[in-house]
C-alpha cells in the first residue's frame, strides 16, 4: 500500500456533493475611495478588516464603524448586509485616533 494520499488509502477528507454547494458571489466595493473585493453577503467586520488590509484607514479595526455613502447611520460590526457592485462606504473612527 502506498503512503501517498488518494492512492489506495481512500479519500482525503470529506467528499462534496456537486449539487449542494451554494454559489458565492464576489463584488468590488469602495471603502474610503479604495476598491476591495468581498462576498455579496458580508459581515461589516469583514469589510472593515479587508479595508484595513488595503490601507483604507489607520488604527485598529475596532476603532472604526462603516457607513454607506448613500445612507445615514452607522452599520454594526456584527451586522450582515448585502452589497452591490461599486457600492461606496466610509470607514469612520468612533473616537479619537492616532491618525494625523
Amino acid at each position: 500500500m502506498s503512503d501517498t494520499p488518494g492512492e489506495g488509502g481512500g479519500p482525503i477528507g470529506p467528499v462534496a456533493q456537486v449539487g449542494e454547494a451554494e454559489e458565492v458571489v464576489s463584488v468590488r466595493i469602495k471603502v474610503n475611495g479604495v476598491t476591495i473585493e468581498v462576498t455579496q453577503e458580508v459581515v461589516i467586520k469583514d469589510i472593515l478588516t479587508k479595508a484595513k488590509e488595503a490601507a483604507c484607514f489607520g488604527g485598529a479595526v475596532e476603532e472604526y464603524v462603516l457607513e454607506r455613502v448613500s445612507e445615514d447611520g452607522e452599520l454594526s460590526p456584527d451586522e450582515t448586509i448585502i452589497v452591490v457592485e461599486a457600492e461606496e462606504f466610509l470607514a469612520v473612527p468612533v473616537g479619537k485616533t492616532e491618525v494625523a
